[in-house]
């Protein structure tokens, strides 16, 4: 995290969820409020968006809400090729 611009924080917060943090995370006390914030950050953005989604589901929206197109069907759909078969074949056999 280097080249980020930095700010000092005093204040006084859990001891024991400190001391834990501590255990689990060895290295600098800015290393784990660093780590604490960006777990915040994303935890408050994925809440967001999830009530973004609930608010304005993508089924209401017509632009994304579309079905798409059907294509050409599958060159697969009835009888395996001999040569797909036997390569499978090989394959198992050497994994066995």
């Amino acid at each position: 995290m280097r080249g980020m611009s930095r700010a000092r924080v005093s204040t006084t917060v859990d001891a024991g969820a400190l001391g834990r943090a501590r255990q689990l995370l060895p290295g600098p006390d800015s290393s784990l409020l660093d780590q604490a914030l960006a777990a915040l950050i994303e935890r408050v953005e994925e809440e967001r968006e999830v009530a973004a989604l609930t608010a304005q589901p993508y089924e209401a929206d017509p632009d994304l809400a579309w079905e798409a197109p059907s294509g050409p069907d599958l060159p697969y759909d009835a009888e395996i090729p001999h040569e797909v078969a036997q390569l499978a074949l090989q394959r198992r056999r050497r994994s066995a």
